[in-house]
């Protein structure tokens, strides 16, 4: 996999062995970063990213190549945490702009409130084994503990087949449809309204 465009654009990059990780190819991360720019009209500079089931990291990576300020990947695999790391090292990475975590994704959100973790980018691409009942508990969850800024941005990759998300305050805003996959743009409005 190559990193599509910024800093790194070009660099190769690996993803975890084996078929439990499916990383996000780059026509999707392009389509993704194109969708961000024209539809939000979303400066990839300072932006605060979660790369939620992160597996190879190849979209938060992709973020950070483009001037994203920093970007928390979290996984549940350990296999895919190591190539995470490793990407990241590759690539000289600064260890100010990243945090990786081992965990559930629902479990890790008490943790990121405690460290005072804010995200304008939230980028979801869970095992399609997953719910979205499960993928939008995580959401509230965030929600809930002010993990998200106003205005915050979710991008969510599901199996066209698939339902979209359900939570309050998650404002579909576009629905791109790449083959059997499709990308949710949700925005994340006012408590009241």
């Amino acid at each position: 996999m190559r990193i599509v465009a910024g800093t790194w654009k070009g660099r190769v990059i690996d993803a975890p062995p084996g078929r439990d990780t499916r990383p996000t190819t780059e026509r999707t991360r392009e389509s993704i970063a194109s969708t961000l720019l024209s539809l939000f009209d979303l400066s990839f500079e300072g932006v605060r990213v979660l790369d939620a089931f992160a597996g190879s990291g190849a979209f938060g990576i992709e973020m950070l190549s483009r001037g994203a300020e920093s970007c928390v990947f979290i996984d549940a695999d350990r296999r895919a945490i190591q190539v995470i790391k490793k990407n990241l090292a590759s690539l000289h990475a600064s260890t100010r702009s990243y945090r990786v975590i081992c965990s559930d994704a629902r479990k890790s959100v008490k943790t990121l409130a405690v460290k005072d973790c804010r995200f304008d980018l939230i980028f979801l691409d869970p095992p399609y084994i997953m719910s979205e009942v499960a993928v939008s508990q995580l959401v509230q969850m965030l929600i809930d503990e002010h993990c998200v800024t106003m205005g915050c941005i979710v991008a969510y990759e599901r199996a066209t087949s698939a339902p979209s998300l359900d939570v309050a305050r998650l404002e579909l805003v576009r629905t791109k449809k790449l083959g059997e996959t499709s990308i949710d743009y949700f925005q994340i409005g006012d408590e009241h309204d």
